[in-house]
């Protein structure tokens, strides 16, 4: 147990030095404007000190006592041989507030229990089990006990309630608006809302209220309506198109095509209402329970929950009969329209003592209109209204809707809670009820301060305590004894105890150990709460209140950074590196270091300070040791040294902390300023090449030829058609201009050999080239003869043949084009390329990541062997961690490493000509209908496919492809694949705001869908809001195409609906601005085109990309694929990247 100060209280001196054991204001003080308002608040906490409810006299009174029975049981009281088991108070059935007496008696042999239930004023119920009582016919039925025992417990009522303000007038229904209404509590909930439907024979609804129930029933036929008498035989003849006779002689047909559009909406209504009570009786029937009779639905449905949703939703803008069958009811009948708004509540806050000496509370009675309760909204009927509330309204409502009947509501708050009443509660109620108050400045008069609460923190012996004040005004007292010492209740009722049990809990998850002779919280001496609590639970705190410290506390309340020291310098080829500091030993720096490696979060010092291990200069020191595959002892030891290729690596790392110091020599300086400053270089493009090279050619020429200055390689991976061979072929001429000696070699696809030979000679007239093709023989004589030329050109295939051939040959440069040949690193190709000698070496490729990570270390692997250390670190470190676990900080350590030596141009980077494209994913997220037809969908897959071997699945890919499909067309609109569905299709929604959004911005349209049934379903809903629109699929013959894109182009047509397949290319249509992707294609290159059809030459204006996916669905999976591949490559070389691969049994389970 940790030892104490005498004096807990905060105190300063009055010459204002401050002592260890002080406590100062730690953070921000509350406001102190209020003080005003507090002194005049703290005055009626003196009126509640010897304020009592409940009248002991009269309780006492009540009870009727005969004057033995009275002066007996007195004795028995004041002889103190009262036993009270409990005593507490509660609410009567009537929802009033009562309290309740049980007690023992020990008499001779007898031990007996009695108990009194009372109000403020009389007791209601009394049972006793002494003796006497138990003798009378009487007392084992009666609950008005009357003896000396009674009469003993009576007169201990009596006194307790005159001495402790036990409780107060506040009702069961004030109670419940007082835990309901805190502060913060009231959330936003909200839901999308469906759609309409087509016409013949008309269903139309009857509306019919009886007290609190909602039902509907239905009249059907053309000219002349007739009731339907049962609505399950109504949906079985709908289901099997009977001809049904109604009345003497009117037959009705009853196919679903017969019935109008909007009576079809009642049909699957009433259809999904049969089915769900057909459901529950099968269950109670299943269970074994008997039903007397045949289940029947008859001819109304009761209106709740999804039911009363839906039937708002269908009535839309109809009129419909409705009927008031209530006895209370005024009006009988109306014609009804459906609105959204919110009834006005109606409240009177009245005096509830008015006949009484003494103030006890406030009564407050209100009225709203019948609130129906669906699933999502609230309904209730005014007027001629069937109105829908809004959420919000009906959040603050709710409580009140609860607590209703028949539209009036009533509830006492009493003394003891009025303040919690009027602070908390009254509030939120004001936007959305009429308040009155009978005597406002009456009631005022009994409002108490409310709560804040003071945390006073010290430390001694490595622990720290803190000790919790709640304060009302200036009156003080302890959290935790109120908490933990139940007694003192009973004197302090005005007192917000939910609020303070509630900050007593958060202040307890830092401080978990409660120390009860000197009222404070600890952490008992441990590190990792103690810890914590610097860390983070002083912000905690001050989020609750006020925080007050020592001067003990505050000097440890710190986090020591560590500060550390790089030096850098560079010579004969290597780096060297040397780590210090001057804060703590090496030997504690390695301990700090190790405690990193193994994840924890903080570390303790020796001299008691803590150092948080998350911080941003330790990361870099764990990242450093990692790249440069350095133990932590090695690290700390002194100085190493390092390939020169690590210099840019190190120098981003630097750059990214500024904590710590770091010491450049002036070699390394100067490798740093060549790169960062490459197209400021001093290397000059040849002279006749100067005119042709674009700008970025140039600096493409400079990049490279500083690569070669520092005998660096690097990849050249700009995008296809911006010139990289002639970028290549500067460097080659300027090695001859500037009088360098020696043969290059080029590595080419055999379809590129040719090509290089052409550019060589358009290019660079200068330089001499002999292509390695033809026989073995034609060969083996050119390459006897490489020093007479300074370039040869070879392809893989031939370059592995003759790979014997080149042994003892060493070149100036050695280029491949298009590096993705030696992705695969155990090829002959790959291998060939690599034991060439030469003194730099470049790469070549548009895509240096086609697939898999593994290709970007083949190119490095030959470009600098050993930068990415050998594969099988490579995958530990990088490629698994990446593509298996998604880890952002491995990705950016091997961006950090990789991107100095890779070169990456886009066309929209470069060719200014092309206006900017923006790319936006839009989400739309399901129904409960939709959404569990997808989830069926998804248990039906993937039981089928748990159930196959590899080999049945490789035969089943048809099928899988097909219910692959399914999947996907639930996402667009499951009518594509349920026929008779008549839901919700969300992204259909979506899509449609979404057109209308951009026709008000004054945008037009591309939308691409793979699927022409969802164009149909398109083009159905753009015709009935009046949206002109052109379409084409892969039955629109080419003529027909070229016609609408000339129309398209040249007026004003908002929309141009298009197959995915049959539009992707060939069509020019920058009239649009707006392309939407209604759904995800596998391939990511089709969607490209797509969209290219837009965004090419010619157009003028931005262009925004749309692509619509349901959220946590198999479109957002594949979404996902799309961009692992795509951001693989953009994360690394900055790149774009084609389509998704073929899959494996695993990765078709991982999309569902």
């Amino acid at each position: 147990m940790i030892e104490w100060k005498k004096d807990l209280s905060p105190t300063t001196t009055s010459k204002g030095t401050q002592n260890d054991n002080m406590y100062q204001l730690l953070g921000g003080a509350r406001n102190n404007n209020d003080s005003e308002d507090d002194s005049a608040l703290e005055e009626n906490l003196l009126k509640l000190k010897n304020y009592t409810y409940f009248d002991g006299d009269k309780i006492l009174a009540s009870l009727k006592l005969s004057a033995k029975d009275k002066k007996n049981g007195e004795a028995i009281y004041r002889q103190n041989k009262v036993n009270i088991s409990d005593i507490s108070s509660g609410y009567s059935h009537l929802g009033e507030r009562c309290g309740q007496a049980d007690a023992v008696f020990n008499v001779g042999r007898d031990t007996f229990h009695t108990t009194i239930i009372f109000n403020n004023k009389e007791i209601t119920y009394s049972k006793c089990y002494c003796p006497e009582c138990s003798r009378k016919y009487w007392g084992w039925y009666s609950d008005n006990a009357k003896c000396q025992y009674t009469a003993a417990l009576a007169f201990y009522i009596k006194d307790f309630v005159k001495q402790n303000n036990f409780a107060d007038a506040t009702d069961m229904n004030g109670n419940y608006l007082l835990s309901t209404y805190r502060k913060g509590q009231i959330k936003n909930t909200q839901k999308e809302q469906p759609a309409p439907s087509a016409p013949s024979v008309s269903l139309i609804p009857r509306l019919t209220q009886k007290d609190s129930q909602l039902s509907v029933s239905f009249k059907v036929g053309t000219d002349k309506l007739f009731v339907v008498k049962k609505l399950d035989d109504f949906c079985s003849q709908v289901h099997n198109s009977e001809t049904v006779k109604y009345g003497t002689s009117t037959v009705i047909s009853h196919k679903l095509q017969d019935f109008t559009e909007k009576s079809q909406k009642w049909i699957r209504f009433i259809d999904q209402i049969v089915r769900e009570e057909a459901r529950f009786v099968n269950k109670i029937e299943a269970s074994g329970t008997y039903l007397p009779k045949k289940f029947n639905v008859g001819s109304s449905l009761e209106l709740f929950g999804w039911r009363l949703d839906s039937f708002y939703e269908n009535l839309s803008d109809d009129k419909i009969e409705f009927e008031n069958k209530s006895d209370s009811a005024t009006k009988k009948k109306a014609q009804l329209h459906c609105a959204i708004g919110n009834p006005r509540i109606t409240m009177q806050i009245l005096d509830a003592s008015k006949n009484n000496n003494q103030f006890d509370g406030v009564t407050v009675k209100g009225s709203l209109p019948e609130l129906f309760h669906g699933m999502d909204f609230a309904y209730f009927i005014q007027d001629d209204r069937f109105c829908k509330a809004e959420p919000d309204f009906m959040e603050k409502a709710k409580p009140l809707s609860d607590l209703s009947r028949n539209g009036q509501f009533h509830f006492q708050m009493g003394r003891n809670t009025l303040s919690n009443f009027y602070h908390n509660v009254l509030p939120q109620l004001q936007d959305i009820a009429d308040i009155t108050e009978e005597n406002p400045e009456k009631f005022r008069q009994y409002l108490t301060p409310e709560a804040h609460f003071v945390f006073y923190l010290d430390m001694e012996a490595d622990n720290i305590t803190c000790k919790i004040s709640s304060f009302y005004g200036q009156k003080e007292y302890s959290l935790c004894k109120a908490f933990f010492d139940n007694s003192i209740r009973t004197e302090q009722q005005f007192r917000d105890f939910p609020l303070e049990n509630s900050v007593l809990g958060q202040a307890m998850e830092w401080l978990p150990y409660y120390d009860a002779d000197f009222d404070v919280l600890h952490c008992a001496g441990e590190e990792d709460l103690v810890y914590h609590m610097m860390e983070s639970g002083t912000d905690a705190l001050m989020e609750l209140g006020e925080v007050r410290c020592t001067n003990r506390f505050r000097s440890k309340h710190t986090l020591k950074t560590v500060k550390v020291s790089v030096g850098v310098s560079l010579s004969g080829g290597l780096l060297d590196l040397n780590i210090s500091t001057d804060d703590i030993s090496s030997q504690e720096l390695l301990d700090v270091l190790k405690s990193y490696q193994q994840k924890k979060k903080y570390y303790k010092l020796k001299s008691g300070e803590f150092v948080n291990l998350q911080e941003q200069n330790l990361e870099m020191l764990a990242e450093l040791m990692k790249t440069l595959h350095l133990t932590p002892r090695e690290f700390v030891k002194g100085k190493m040294h390092l390939p020169a290729y690590r210099t840019l690596y190190l120098d981003q790392m630097l750059e990214s902390n500024e904590n710590i110091y770091a010491n450049r020599d002036r070699h390394f300086r100067e490798i740093v300023k060549g790169f960062k400053t490459i197209n400021d270089a001093d290397f000059e493009e040849p002279e006749n090449l100067s005119k042709i090279m674009r700008q970025y050619q140039k600096n493409g020429y400079k990049w490279l030829r500083t690569l070669e200055a520092w005998k660096f390689g690097g990849i050249l991976a700009d995008d296809m058609g911006l010139g990289k061979t002639l970028q290549v072929i500067a460097v080659l001429l300027a090695a001859k201009l500037e009088g360098k000696t020696g043969t290059s070699l080029v590595v080419a696809p055999a379809a590129l050999v040719f090509n290089w030979g052409e550019e060589l000679a358009r290019f660079a007239p200068a330089l001499t080239f002999s292509l390695i093709a033809g026989s073995q023989a034609e060969r083996q004589k050119k390459l006897q003869e490489y020093q007479n030329f300074d370039v040869l050109v070879t392809s893989y295939d031939l370059l592995k043949r003759d790979i014997d051939q080149y042994e003892e040959k060493e070149f100036l440069y050695e280029i491949i084009d298009e590096a993705q040949y030696i992705k695969n690193h155990t090829t002959a190709a790959a291998k060939s390329v690599k034991v060439i000698q030469s003194q730099t070496r470049y790469a070549l490729t548009g895509t240096p990541i086609e697939n898999r990570l593994s290709e970007l270390w083949s190119i490095f692997d030959y470009l600098m062997p050993g930068f990415l250390y050998g594969y099988d670190t490579f995958k530990k470190e990088f490629e698994t961690p990446i593509v298996k676990n998604e880890d952002e900080a491995a990705m950016t350590r091997l961006q950090k490493m990789v991107s100095p030596f890779i070169l990456r141009r886009l066309k929209e980077d470069v060719l200014k000509d092309l206006p900017e494209k923006l790319e936006e994913i839009r989400y739309v997220k399901f129904d409960d209908a939709q959404q569990k037809l997808y989830d069926a969908q998804v248990v039906h897959m993937k039981e089928k496919i748990a159930q196959q071997d590899e080999g049945e699945f490789n035969k089943n890919k048809l099928w899988i492809l097909a219910e692959l499909t399914k999947l996907r067309q639930i996402c667009c609109s499951p009518s594509l694949c349920f026929e008779n569905y008549r839901g919700e299709a969300a992204k259909l929604e979506g899509c449609m705001q979404l057109i209308q959004s951009a026709m008000d911005g004054g945008h037009r349209m591309l939308l691409f869908s793979q699927f022409t049934s969802m164009l149909a379903i398109l083009q159905d809903k753009l015709e009935k809001e009046g949206i002109p629109y052109y379409i084409i699929t892969g039955e629109t013959s080419k003529q027909k195409r070229q016609e609408l894109v000339k129309q398209f182009n040249s007026d004003t047509t908002p929309v141009f609906l298009i197959s995915l397949k049959a539009g992707g290319v060939g069509l020019n249509l920058t009239g649009a601005d707006v392309v939407i992707h209604y759904d995800p294609w596998w391939n990511q290159a089709v969607q490209n085109q797509a969209t290219d059809r837009a965004h090419r030459i010619g157009q003028t204006r931005k262009v925004t990309v749309y692509k619509l996916i349901a959220r946590n669905t198999i479109e957002e999976k594949i979404q996902k694929l799309q961009d692992a591949k795509q951001n693989l490559a953009k994360q690394i070389i900055s790149g774009d990247m084609g389509q998704l691969g073929s899959m494996s049994r695993e990765d078709i389970l991982e999309l569902l």
